[in-house]
């Protein structure tokens, strides 16, 4: 066995063991090189082709050195950082930029050669692999009375929104080991078709934005059986077709076939909003948004047949566009940030949905595959929050579920999700990863 190869045995047996184990392969490497600041070390990292099968040789672990946080934070010094975020934030700033920073820094040296020798080695280890896995429905409910639009997971796991063109939301309870769903309240006072939901990372919030060209936030109880509208948000002056919360800041994005996409600030109670910046650029609707899970970027797509990358001031008063992603041939109706490698994923009207690797500060972006299966437009599309997966939803009536290679350049549908009568229109996979939802025209919500 080579000597790059031992390395790579060796940083898996630390993980293996944890413990002592833990310390110790801290201690084996120099204070001054730790990742102190995950802005700085991460992008480097991320851009790296070896960063996939570092986080595969994680992934199994991350929750149990989320488990050990405060040693490790004594450490690093990251308890001014943490402080500042929720558990689910804890767990991949701890499991992912930690320790695939650090196996990422002792894998990027080595040769081409020796490292796809321990890409085999990797490759050949069970507790590393992911198999294709089976997905099977396990759950099936007449949600709403007409199609549903978006559905979209509460952090905890353990409750879902739908919204649909019946004019309302409703909450849902997912169940502890993700087979089933309960109905628990509707979210009544638009006046029209409700096109998205969102969570607040907090998970206190719900965000609405409909057709009649409004959006509303509801304050959750604390078991999400109920909600209450406490304030809404009018600028736009057509359809609100998507919103979305920051992961970590107090704001929302809200965009409209107006061409505009929207920036509110909440205060510190949430109790109101305060519009901070428009977007203007697009020439078409735009679709969807969505931010990047740690920097202050955010993507949207649009009917002009692109998507655009845009730069976020500090304070979110001005907003720059710093790339635009063109190679569709047809509307964008959906985009996603990958949670981890830095990727976004675009599914069209030309029934495609494409990879894209961006550069550290998102000023290019480079097409590195489009996924061909669907028969129809895509219009939903969804990361799997830890495995090497992408779930997409098109009026082909299908989802399907797409395994990417071990350099997110390419992806091949392993599992086709069939059971709606109409349209899938909407994808989400649970935050655990335990589970995928579909959400259909037909007006029904399925688990698998």
């Amino acid at each position: 066995m080579g000597k790059n190869n031992k390395i790579l045995y060796g940083l898996i047996n630390y993980q293996l063991k944890m413990g002592s184990s833990l310390s110790k392969l801290f201690d084996d490497i120099p204070t001054e090189e730790l990742p102190l600041q995950r802005s700085k070390i991460l992008p480097e990292l991320l851009a790296h082709p070896v960063y996939a099968l570092a986080s595969r040789i994680d992934e199994r672990y991350f929750l149990e050195m989320s488990r050990r946080s405060q040693v490790i934070t004594g450490r690093l010094h990251w308890h001014v950082i943490l402080d500042t975020i929720g558990m689910s934030q804890r767990v991949t700033l701890i499991g992912r930029s930690h320790f695939t920073a650090l196996l990422v820094r002792k894998l990027v040296s080595i040769p081409h050669r020796q490292r796809q020798s321990a890409t085999t080695v990797v490759s050949r280890m069970n507790f590393v692999g992911f198999k294709t896995p089976d997905v099977l429905c396990v759950s099936t409910l007449q949600a709403h009375s007409r199609g549903v639009n978006s559905i979209a997971f509460h952090p905890s796991g353990n409750c879902l929104a739908t919204c649909s063109y019946d004019n309302t939301a409703k909450l849902w309870w997912v169940n502890a080991d993700r087979s089933s769903v309960k109905y628990v309240s509707t979210l009544k006072g638009h006046t029209n078709p409700i096109m998205s939901v969102a969570f607040h990372p907090s998970g206190k919030y719900l965000a609405t934005g409909s057709a009649d060209g409004t959006v509303k936030v509801w304050l959750l109880n604390a078991d999400c059986s109920s909600a209450t509208c406490v304030f809404m948000l009018q600028g736009h002056n057509n359809v609100v077709s998507c919103v979305a919360f920051h992961p970590s800041s107090g704001i929302l994005a809200t965009c409209s076939y107006d061409c505009t996409a929207k920036i509110w600030l909440l205060n510190a109670d949430c109790s109101t909003a305060t519009c901070v910046s428009t977007l203007q650029g697009h020439s078409g609707f735009i679709t969807s948004v969505a931010f990047h899970p740690s920097a202050p970027y955010m993507v949207t797509g649009s009917s002009d047949n692109t998507a655009k990358i845009w730069s976020l001031k500090p304070d979110y008063s001005a907003i720059t566009c710093v790339s635009t992603l063109q190679g569709h041939e047809h509307s964008v109706s959906c985009v996603a940030f990958h949670q981890l490698a830095p990727y976004i994923a675009t599914g069209s009207w030309d029934n495609t949905v494409k990879l894209w690797r961006v550069n550290a500060d998102c000023s290019a972006a480079t097409c590195v595959s489009t996924l061909e299966g669907h028969d129809r437009f895509v219009v939903s599309v969804a990361f799997h929050p830890s495995a090497p997966y992408i779930v997409t939803g098109s009026w082909d009536n299908t989802g399907k579920l797409w395994m990417l290679n071990v350099d997110c350049s390419s992806a091949t549908c392993v599992s086709t999700l069939q059971g709606h009568s109409d349209m899938v229109l909407s994808v989400a996979v649970d935050p655990s990863g335990q589970c995928l939802a579909t959400a259909s025209y037909d007006g029904n919500l399925k688990l698998w």
